[in-house]
């Protein structure tokens, strides 16, 4: 008996994606932080590990920022891997991921508690990667720490002629030896011993006095004129206690300058760069910014045994409070932004538009009432 004919099969059209869903949200991956490469298919694997937030990638804006990015990127700790110096451009691993670390509280803080790859050494001194770090840095400082936080920092403390000024977290010293050579009387503080054996091999006149210490240890110093702490704050894991010491040291009317990645749109692991090709445009994606956070950056990504460093992010609201909460009042405040051009290129105008809309940099000057 004849079969009849079958009816053809027509696949079902697929249901439309609701707003908001993970496949519209996931952004486009070419010009992303400083080079990382994403680990999975999820839109969370696809952002950067770690502080490569400092530009972007054709032009290395990274090369510059605090310790956080592996956060003393820009001259005083570079923030992740790589040859600019930038601590926060290690490439994401997929077999050393460290998790961000936020204080206990809701369910979303205490899953990004959970360890993801273990054996890994955690602190806030940069010991054990001096050497590689002043590789990296040097005498000077990087191109962004010489074109924007030198310039910026010393434009916005003003240092006078025989004042003297406690420079803290000074690494190598590459702002100690600039505000020497401005005529202060500088000591700066560090506590790496390496890094302030690094900084005594650098001349400057008049001569710099190096100590190696932690930066709440500064009780027998005498009094300063002026304090700084340059992209090092991020690295600072009881920021309250070294403010509040500083501030005793500082004399009535003394300042003191903080410098730390913005912490609105550099924040490691959180915040990345996107484009829309329909408008033209470069973005700042932020997936976290009100939550204080404790982010481990792994210095030596793929090495199983590489030590890691801290980078502490808080908010505007939390770094203020902080100085309010010592005696000082706030007395200044910039953002500062790369000094980068992109090449000629299909995405230069809107690379070069978002470089001038989201700051590197935020320096808050403070006086001791």
């Amino acid at each position: 008996m004849p079969q009849p004919p079958r009816r053809p099969f027509r696949p079902r059209p697929s249901p439309p994606r609701e707003p908001g869903s993970r496949e519209q949200e996931e952004r486009p991956q070419s010009n992303r932080e400083q080079g990382f490469r994403p680990q999975g298919n999820n839109a969370q694997n696809k952002r950067p590990q770690a502080n490569r937030d400092y530009g972007n990638h054709p032009q290395g804006d990274s090369a510059a920022s605090n310790r956080s990015q592996s956060n003393r990127e820009y001259g005083h700790r570079p923030q992740g891997n790589g040859a600019q110096g930038n601590r926060e451009q290690f490439k994401r691993t997929q077999g050393n991921r460290e998790p961000v670390k936020r204080e206990p509280g809701n369910r979303a803080q205490r899953k990004l508690n959970r360890t993801q790859g273990g054996g890994h050494e955690h602190g806030t001194s940069w010991e054990k990667s001096a050497d590689w770090y002043d590789g990296i840095i040097g005498e000077r400082g990087s191109e962004l720490y010489q074109a924007v936080v030198i310039p910026g920092a010393l434009g916005l403390l003003a240092p006078k002629h025989g004042e003297r000024v406690l420079d803290l977290g000074c690494g190598q010293g590459v702002f100690s030896r600039a505000l020497a050579q401005e005529g202060c009387q500088v000591t700066g503080v560090d506590a790496a011993p390496t890094l302030i054996q690094k900084a005594r091999t650098y001349p400057v006149k008049p001569p710099v006095r190096y100590l190696a210490r932690d930066a709440a240890q500064i009780e027998d110093l005498g009094e300063f004129d002026a304090a700084s702490a340059i992209l090092c704050v991020q690295n600072m894991e009881h920021l309250d206690v070294v403010s509040a010491a500083a501030a005793k040291v500082l004399k009535p009317g003394g300042r003191m300058l903080w410098v730390v990645n913005h912490p609105a749109f550099r924040i490691p692991r959180q915040t990345s760069w996107g484009n829309d090709e329909a408008a033209k445009i470069q973005y700042r994606r932020i997936d976290a910014y009100s939550s204080t956070l404790s982010i481990p950056i792994i210095m030596h990504p793929g090495k199983a045994d590489s030590e890691t460093t801290t980078s502490f992010h808080r908010s505007l609201q939390t770094l203020t409070a902080t100085g309010f909460g010592a005696g000082l009042r706030l007395a200044g405040i910039e953002e500062w932004y790369s000094h980068k051009e992109s090449q000629p290129g299909p995405r230069a105008a809107a690379e070069n538009r978002s470089r001038k809309e989201f700051p590197l940099f935020l320096a808050l000057l403070w006086e001791k009432r």
